[in-house]
């Protein structure tokens, strides 16, 4: 399912952002095109990092910021933003990768999650997706670490 969702549509290669609001933005911007959420759930992505902290940097250079099904998500869906600079999420935690889950229930999302589970593993397979410099590389990567034995 998670290569289903992240597709060369939804990927996009950065070099720097000014701040971790601005990354979200960023990132959430081909969802917003196709209209897969409205403008209001990249809000609320932000205002729950600002009310709870960067619990969305699940792993080490990783964040997968979120909010509720209700808060603007019209169909599931995920993109990803790669940073060639990180960005600060909080003292300490320097994020590469945003991916952006938008979940329209509590269960859809879960093999994706899975799958995302298994393609970030392993530390150096989240390096090699930092170190990808087309959408096309991470799309690759992505596949192959998602697909394999388990």
């Amino acid at each position: 399912m998670l290569t289903e969702l992240l597709i060369i549509e939804t990927i996009q290669i950065v070099n720097e952002v000014a701040n971790w609001q601005d990354a979200i933005h960023i990132a959430a911007a081909p969802l917003l095109q196709q209209n897969k959420i409205e403008k209001r759930y990249i809000q609320a992505m932000i205002q729950s990092i600002e009310q709870h902290g960067p619990y969305v940097v699940l792993t080490p250079k990783v964040a997968i910021p979120h909010a509720r099904p209700s808060e603007g998500v019209n169909e599931l869906s995920m993109s990803l933003l790669n940073l060639q600079n990180p960005v600060q999420f909080g003292p300490d935690k320097p994020v590469f990768l945003i991916i952006i889950l938008a979940a329209t229930d509590h269960t859809t999302h879960l093999q994706a999650l899975v799958d995302l589970t298994q393609v970030l593993q392993e530390p150096s397979q989240i390096d090699e997706i930092i170190g990808c410099q087309h959408p096309d590389c991470i799309v690759e990567k992505i596949k192959q670490y998602a697909t394999k034995e388990r």
